[in-house]
């Protein structure tokens, strides 16, 4: 098991890291969120119909109902990921998007969770981490406006874990990628055929950049669910925690954005609570099942 978590973790983490320095990259092209959501989406709707062809998994959802609502959440939510890259740069999304775990945690019965005070204590000072992480960035054109708008995506996610926790115990990985897919690449149709195409002509950095973000996404939503039939809660989003501490330093060799201590450290201590807050989150479910 150890070498699988170990393989996993490493491809988890290049599967995030990849994403979220491509689509960084693109809306620092000024390509609109939309045609950034929509190219992702037919990037990994692809490697998703490769990928049941190649296991020979059925494509149809057992409950179409659940995930056509997961289709609504998740499609949601991620255009407004997508966007807040306008405002943002890849390592603060990296690090501000962890705020859906404790966020889970405080929401609890909301989003189907149960969790003890000493969890729920962890995930308010990581909160409160968070908080001084926002005020140790460099003001930033819209800063908060991006903020805000990652933080209705992370909320909206959160109310999507409960389906996402559905839909990996009732269908097959490949209907369980198929619906972010196919919810992006909705809503980027739809939003560009409403706005229109207002951004700059496509180059073959810009494809490849588009590519190579879908790829991250697909690769992302199979490695965690390899990662979760392995292990714990805590061990499964640890890779996750890591790829956020790594963005950083990524972002300053790829795009040159500045790096800034204050914002290191913060975002290490707050990995860290996150970490805290995941192993004490486990050890509670273990009990009550044990």
């Amino acid at each position: 098991m150890k070498s699988s978590y170990l393989i996993w973790s490493t491809f988890l983490i290049a599967s995030l890291s990849m994403n979220g320095l491509c689509v960084r990259a693109l809306a620092l092209a000024a390509v609109p969120y939309y045609d950034s959501l929509s190219s992702r989406g037919w990037v990994c709707l692809l490697l998703v119909v490769f990928f049941s062809f190649q296991q020979r998994l059925s494509l149809r959802p057992k409950s179409i109902r659940t995930q056509v609502l997961r289709a609504g959440l998740a499609g949601l939510a991620l255009s407004l990921f997508t966007l807040s890259y306008k405002w943002l740069t890849a390592s603060s999304i990296a690090v501000l998007s962890n705020i859906d775990v404790p966020l889970l945690m405080v929401l609890g019965p909301l989003v189907g969770i149960r969790c003890s005070l000493k969890t729920k204590v962890l995930s308010l000072i990581a909160m409160a981490l968070l908080v001084f992480y926002v005020l140790s960035m460099d003001t930033q054109p819209k800063l908060y406006l991006g903020i805000g708008t990652l933080g209705v995506g992370c909320l909206l996610l959160c109310f999507g874990y409960y389906f996402i926790k559905r839909s990996m115990q009732e269908e097959n990985e490949a209907v369980a990628i198929l619906t972010p897919a196919l919810a992006i690449l909705f809503f980027g149709i739809v939003q560009h055929l409403y706005a229109g195409s207002s951004g700059p002509a496509w180059t073959w950095p810009m494809v490849c950049e588009a590519f190579l973000a879908g790829v991250g996404m697909f690769g992302a939503y199979y490695a965690t669910m390899r990662l979760y039939a392995l292990t714990d809660l805590a061990k499964a989003e640890f890779p996750t925690l890591i790829s956020s501490l790594i963005m950083q330093p990524l972002e300053f060799i790829f795009l040159n954005t500045p790096m800034e201590a204050a914002c290191l450290f913060s975002s290490a201590a707050f990995v860290w609570v996150i970490y805290q807050v995941l192993f004490s989150q486990n050890k509670s479910e273990a009990v009550a099942h044990g």
